[in-house]
């Protein structure tokens, strides 16, 4: 009973951890947020090649991983290879994604 019990908590472990950075900003993640995110998973985690200066319609976004993304939205932020963490979710015949990136969360489509 022992090991069923350490193998449920590895998991929930693992989500927390991946989302800890999201919650060291308190106006950043609250159910509205989350919400947001319901029937996504977690599908990779790595870093944006260099400057991150936000979202702007079409603008490729280049992670560590290989992985390319335009966003389909606009907003202005800025970091230094920032954390990305990639959500995706199943509909129909294709998949959507989402990128959350440093604390905000950006509706993308992936390129590569």
């Amino acid at each position: 009973m022992q090991s069923l019990r350490s193998s449920r908590v590895i998991p929930r472990l693992l989500v927390v951890l991946l989302f800890l950075p999201l919650l060291s900003r308190s106006d950043t993640l609250n159910g509205d947020t989350l919400a947001r995110l319901v029937g996504y998973t977690i599908v990779a985690s790595s870093n944006v090649k260099g400057d991150f200066e936000g979202a702007d319609y079409d603008k490729p976004v280049a992670l560590d991983n290989g992985m390319i993304f335009e966003f389909t939205e606009y907003s202005y932020t800025y970091s230094y290879r920032p954390t990305a963490v990639v959500l995706a979710k199943a509909v129909q015949s294709f998949t959507i994604y989402k990128l959350i990136v440093d604390d905000e969360i950006y509706d993308v489509r992936r390129v590569r």
